[in-house]
């Protein structure tokens, strides 16, 4: 990925004047032709257009939306009109909801401002009922209700002597917790003293019952009425003795997956748009759950959104909804506009870049910016490369130069230059902790240093940057930076030096207890720390061995990491439990680079830091202030 500095173009100045000019002129006819573009859809579609009900009661929330000559889609399900052919299997509501009443096929025809659409309801087994697991429709209530945010019971010792996991992403805990009950403590596995939130004798007294009503004081104030249909699924649930499903999730009831449609909105006025959300089931059925979950706006100012997740505009700006639900969270890219632009003009795209950038401009209704001047264009590009200005007189040079072609031969003139390895080799020294002020060894900082700028001026390919660095053995060049031949040298510290590094997150929360924020657990975080179980140095030497389960004299004895919650060692084993093959215990760190490199988050935090680097935080451009 070293390949990506070189390849990382974005040129904003490439975008022509005519474009500008082509929506100046647009106005004129703005007016007329905006009233045209709304008066009705050029054409229409249901959301889903296809889909599989299972179950009594089944239901699916369906969308109709509207494409309009301006180029915005708008949910326009509350104008249109709905027909079931054959009648009798199912009945749909004014917004869109339809209710099943018998197994069969059955079409849905949506009918507004002179189109139609139609959408194709298979139901099945509509005279089994509901398959019930804790997951799904205990931990889903604690979800939509915020009860187990951070604030509140999710957090770390969660309140009030009850504790869940953050947005019930471990939903075999909150059982114990609710269950059993108990005081969750950080460095031992006892929860005593035990306080039970049901009662198997008497449902109705259940603290689970009587908390959110509010029929006895909760510092979270009523978050149902008793009879409402959260407060009977607890109900229920008890009296049928509080199973947690184990069965239901062997026949594939659990949820894999979770998405929503569509997954950005644009929005102009006061418009609304409806979200639907699904859950997708390990047995492949899936289930809409667009009522059962949580919905949080990032800026309420820009956008709201209901429980029933319709989300409502409210002034232009760019805004993220996010959904939780029980182990999973999602995101919906929700962007107001004032009014749209009816002739977009074409913008040709120099870059693969410019492609994904172009694209929500459009979506977005916003013209890009007008080409930069040839001075601009050289001022930024040398500050972005080499860290330097150019001398006037190659100022005076590049102004003159008639050649069309020229900043693309300036940007391969300043990548091939020694200002270029030496500026990106100071960035990736600072990135990757080359530093005398706090190393014990000048010598081999100097070692490290040098190979980070070898590096960059043979263009080595960032992933495999970072696998000879996480890797790093012996007295190699990589294995002399500072974590490594410094006394902080233990797994507690190394995974999330390691992780914050190559992967943008921040796990060491849940060294001690369950990240409060993220879906990372206290086991694995000391998983992946086992990774560095048999790491050491050769006493005075300062020779890296990593070799786990004994065999070298350094290293008489089994080294392996132990949990310090519930003292026992712990095999390396990577976020989605896998745990390292014994077979491969010599050369642990090696398994761990090549999982880092591999993973998503990697390609996202380096993108992220790229991104940074040339535009600054926010987009902000460090050189144009």
């Amino acid at each position: 990925m070293m390949g990506s500095v070189r390849s990382l173009k974005v040129r904003w100045e490439n975008i022509s004047p005519f474009v500008v000019l082509c929506a100046c002129t647009s106005l004129v006819a703005e007016g007329k032709d905006a009233k045209r573009a709304t008066a009705e859809p050029v054409s229409l579609r249901l959301v889903p257009q296809e889909v599989t009900l299972s179950g009594t009661q089944a239901s699916q929330h369906f969308m109709v939306l509207g494409k309009y000559a301006d180029g915005l889609e708008r949910d326009v399900t509350s104008t249109a009109h709905f027909a079931l052919s054959p009648a009798g299997k199912g009945a749909i509501d004014a917004l869109g909801k339809f209710v099943a009443s018998g197994s069969g096929d059955v079409v849905l025809t949506a009918n507004a401002n002179g189109r139609s659409a139609k959408a194709a309801i298979r139901m099945e087994e509509a005279d089994k009922a509901h398959v019930f697991t804790f997951a799904r429709d205990i931990d889903r209530v604690f979800t939509k209700r915020g009860c187990n945010d951070s604030s509140c019971h999710g957090g770390v010792k969660g309140r009030g002597g009850f504790k869940l996991s953050v947005y019930g992403i471990f939903p075999r805990d909150d059982y114990k917790f609710i269950v059993e009950g108990g005081t969750f403590r950080v460095l031992t596995p006892d929860t005593s003293p035990k306080n039970p939130r049901i009662n198997v004798k008497e449902p109705e007294k259940s603290l689970l019952l009587l908390k959110p009503t509010f029929s006895i004081p909760h510092g979270g104030g009523q978050r149902f009425k008793v009879g409402s249909e959260d407060y009977q699924t607890f109900l229920n649930w008890i009296r049928s003795g509080a199973p947690y499903g184990d069965e239901a999730e062997k026949q594939g009831a659990k949820v894999e997956r979770v998405d929503v449609s569509p997954k950005e909105v644009v929005l102009e006025g006061k418009a609304q748009h409806q979200l639907v959300v699904t859950a997708y089931l390990a047995n492949g059925r899936q289930e809409d759950i667009t009522d059962q979950v949580r919905y949080l706006s990032n800026d309420t100012g820009v956008a709201k959104v209901s429980e029933g997740g319709v989300v409502q505009a409210m002034k232009t700006g760019e805004t993220i909804i996010l959904i939780r639900t029980p182990g999973h969270t999602l995101s919906v890219d929700v962007g107001v506009i004032d009014k749209p632009i009816v002739h977009y003009p074409k913008i040709e795209a120099r870059n693969y870049i410019d492609q994904y950038v172009f694209a929500k401009l459009k979506r977005f209704h916003i013209l890009p910016s007008a080409m930069s001047s040839d001075t601009e264009f050289l001022r930024r590009v040398c500050l972005d490369l080499a860290g330097t200005l150019p001398p006037p007189e190659r100022v005076r040079e590049f102004v003159a130069d008639k050649n069309p072609h020229k900043r693309d031969k300036l940007i391969e003139t300043l990548l091939n230059s020694p200002e270029y390895s030496d500026y990106w080799s100071f960035r990736f020294s600072d990135l990757l902790r080359a530093t005398y002020a706090t190393s014990t060894s000048p010598a081999g900082t100097k070692a490290y240093q040098d190979w980070i700028t070898d590096s960059i001026a043979s263009n080595k390919p960032y992933d495999q940057m970072a696998r000879e660095r996480i890797a790093a053995q012996g007295y190699s060049a990589p294995s002399r930076n500072f974590y490594y031949v410094s006394e902080l040298t233990t797994p507690e510290v190394l995974v999330p030096e390691l992780i914050r590094l190559f992967m943008g997150r921040r796990i060491e929360c849940a060294q001690c207890h369950n990240h409060p924020f993220e879906a990372w657990s206290q086991n694995q975080f000391w998983g992946l720390a086992a990774f560095f179980g048999g790491y050491t140095e050769l006493r005075g030497s300062s020779l890296i061995i990593d070799v786990m389960g004994g065999g070298h004299v350094d290293q008489p004895k089994v080294m392996m990491v132990v949990n310090p919650r519930t003292k026992e060692r712990v095999p390396p084993a990577y976020l989605d439990g896998t745990a390292l093959p014994e077979s491969q215990w010599m050369d642990p760190r090696m398994h761990l680079a090549q999982w880092i490199t591999a993973h998503p988050y990697f390609a996202e935090a380096m993108a992220n830091r790229m991104w940074s680097f040339f535009f600054g935080p926010s987009g902000v451009r460090r050189q144009d202030l």
